[in-house]
């Protein structure tokens, strides 16, 4: 999808003032945040330095991105033991517990489970913005996302957040040089009506994740732009493509028709190279 077909996708019922209000502002709010990251401040100097270790580290390798739809309860996981993985917001409540853990949303992620995320064991990237909530926690990487729709192939200077998480952890996994990359868990089906980025409180009705209460009742998530996400996925194709390298869709059951189709189950009928 073209970022023109992409426009022309958008409804005037979805452009509402307070819609419009909300995006300035978060521009706006954006500036000192994109500025200490520009001018090098201590944490921004660290994130840089962690980037350029994990770059191309997994060089030539295949990854798998697990993403947090209903379809985790028929996907056997434990298949995924001795892959690298990468796992986004909640994932570790299913047991999972991935190479990776990735959190860019701030206001239905980072801030409604602020504890939780700083908690977390091992190797994580959370937004740049969050910084001044996650000090001193060992293994963790911010990543400073823009406003500029594109893939980026550079996140030292800066990435783009595409409408998911799952964008970040595509471009990730480009940075990281794997040359196989396999979404699961990528349904792409949210229950629920509204206006996209509209805040929505939780109930304990909620189906759209692998286990109830995913988000609990008192706090909330946002209804999803799944034309936005899809002109992201379409970037990230291409680049990967551009290079030599693929994104697999073995989501089972999964709506998302950007990437080429593999049955997860398939995957691992042969043993993988170390």
């Amino acid at each position: 999808m073209s970022r023109w077909k992409y426009i022309k996708t958008v409804k005037l019922s979805d452009l509402s003032l307070q819609r419009i209000k909300k995006v300035i502002m978060n521009r706006l709010k954006y500036i000192p945040h994109s500025l200490a990251w520009k001018l090098n401040t201590a944490p921004a100097k660290q994130s840089k330095l962690n980037l350029d270790k994990y770059r191309d580290l997994h060089k030539g390798k295949r990854c798998f991105i697990v993403a947090n739809g209903p379809s985790l309860k028929v996907t056997d996981l434990t298949r995924l033991d001795g892959e690298f993985t990468f796992g986004m917001n909640r994932i570790y409540l299913s047991g999972f517990e991935p190479t990776y853990l990735v959190v860019t949303d701030i206001e239905t992620m980072l801030k409604q489970f602020t504890d939780e995320f700083r908690e977390r064991k091992g190797p994580k990237f959370y937004n740049w913005r969050t910084r001044n909530w996650f000090k001193n926690v060992p293994d963790l990487t911010f990543i400073n996302l823009d406003y500029n729709a594109r893939f980026s192939t550079n996140l030292n200077e800066s990435g783009w957040g595409g409408h998911s998480v799952t964008f970040l952890c595509l471009q990730l996994a480009y940075h990281m040089g794997f040359s196989e990359v396999i979404l699961i868990g990528k349904d792409h089906s949210y229950k629920g009506q509204g206006v996209p980025g509209q805040f929505v409180a939780a109930t304990d009705k909620e189906e759209n994740h692998f286990i109830k209460d995913y988000i609990p009742k008192g706090k909330g998530w946002k209804i999803p732009d799944y034309k936005g996400e899809e002109l992201a996925y379409e970037l990230a194709r291409e680049a990967f493509e551009k290079d030599g390298r693929k994104v697999y869709d073995a989501t089972i059951g999964g709506m998302l028709d950007i990437f080429e189709k593999k049955d997860y189950n398939s995957l691992f009928t042969k043993e993988q190279p170390a």
